[in-house]
């Protein structure tokens, strides 16, 4: 199962980490050789200098987005190092620190907002370089360099907002930009998935003729098995949670069906799915199945067609229970809610007519035209 990039450490940062390990033995060696005298929030700033170089020039050699890009990771590498040399001199980080640190990080949001999936490793990078740019404004006794620190102080929470902003935003871009993603709700099989879904490798095959007519199967079972929970009240009284029916993607859940063991019973769905029209009817779309176990691989019967997944990182609220969110850039979860680190696998089947992915998700704009059709046949 693949997750979001954002959660993890992608493959081209493996080189610079790698490098951070001569960032130390590089420091040790430069106090050994008579560095002057600094003070330990200065030896930090060095180092942290050190470290982003370190990164970058890992970058450059591990990236395939070609010589431009390996360039520009090489300038902002020597840069870093210019800077972290002249702290070490004794010297302070200066006008040309901050623009560095400052055009570091910049950079970083372009890239995320251009579809650059963001990973964990370069969002550590960037809260270093921010946390520099701090050492550099650190307060000074003088008034005139007090009213600069201020000052400084909010442009670095406005660069930490920022940073997690683009970040997030970048990393729902990427999912959506990649070939089989559904912008703004879930991937399918083998692209990046969003930031809170996990999905498995993609098989790199068609269906066989036994497992289209399985999936066919699946989903007239469905249709005839769930056409009485059509009504919320049928449903409410099964023992489905359909108090506040709203919006158009309502998971309605029954959990004596959530570890009863039975696996893809199309007559027993762990949750159905409506949507509420424009004129305000309930409409069932399909049913949500779920795994009773977590890590337990749910029967792909339909081989392609029938891609499992699941969820990490989630939050869910206490007051009332519910899913509050998925888990930050930043990690953290909405105040009141705590965090799920992985669900049990699930899968859709969708039972409206003329569905574009009977086991995926439905698009929102397609959902919204099925729904006003329906109000038109009346």
């Amino acid at each position: 199962m693949n997750g979001s990039p954002l959660y993890q450490i992608g493959p081209e940062h493996v080189a610079g980490l790698i490098a951070l390990v001569l960032v130390p033995i590089g420091l040790w060696l430069a106090r050994r050789r008579g560095a002057p005298a600094l003070a330990p929030i200065d030896w930090l700033l060095v180092g942290l200098l050190s470290a982003s170089a370190a990164l970058h020039a890992g970058l450059a050699l591990a990236t395939d987005h070609g010589a431009g890009l390996r360039m520009l990771f090489v300038i902002d590498a020597v840069l870093l190092l210019v800077v972290a040399r002249r702290v070490l001199s004794g010297s302070r980080a200066g006008r040309l620190g901050v623009a560095v640190l400052v055009g570091s990080i910049v950079a970083y949001w372009f890239s995320a907002l251009s579809g650059e999936a963001p990973d964990q490793a370069g969002l550590a990078t960037k809260l270093g370089e921010i946390l520099a740019l701090a050492i550099v404004f650190r307060p000074s006794p003088t008034v005139r360099r007090r009213i600069r620190s201020f000052a400084g102080s909010v442009a670095i929470c406005v660069l930490v907002i920022a940073t997690a902003a683009s970040s997030w935003i970048g990393a729902f871009r990427a999912s959506a930009a990649e070939p089989g993603a559904v912008a703004g709700h879930h991937a399918h099989a083998g692209s990046v998935p969003p930031p809170g879904s996990i999905f498995p490798a993609a098989l790199d095959r068609d269906p066989t003729p036994a497992e289209r007519a399985a999936a066919g199967d699946l989903i007239l079972a469905a249709r005839t098995a769930l056409a009485r929970y059509a009504d919320p009240a049928v449903a409410a009284a099964d023992g489905y949670h359909v108090e506040g029916l709203r919006g158009m993607d309502f998971h309605a859940s029954n959990p004596s069906y959530e570890h009863d063991d039975r696996v893809l019973d199309p007559a027993h769905p762990e949750t159905l799915v409506y949507a509420v029209a424009p004129d305000g009817r309930p409409v069932l779309m399909g049913a949500m199945f779920l795994m009773p176990k977590i890590g337990v691989p749910g029967p792909t019967i339909g081989g392609p067609l029938t891609m499992w997944h699941a969820h990490e990182h989630i939050c869910i609220s206490l007051t009332p229970p519910g899913l509050s969110g998925v888990l930050s850039p930043l990690g953290l979860c909405p105040v009141g809610s705590i965090l799920l680190p992985l669900t049990a696998e699930m899968i859709h089947i969708w039972i409206v007519p003329g569905a574009p992915e009977p086991f995926g998700d439905l698009d929102e704009a397609w959902k919204r035209a099925y729904l006003e059709a329906t109000v038109t046949r009346r």
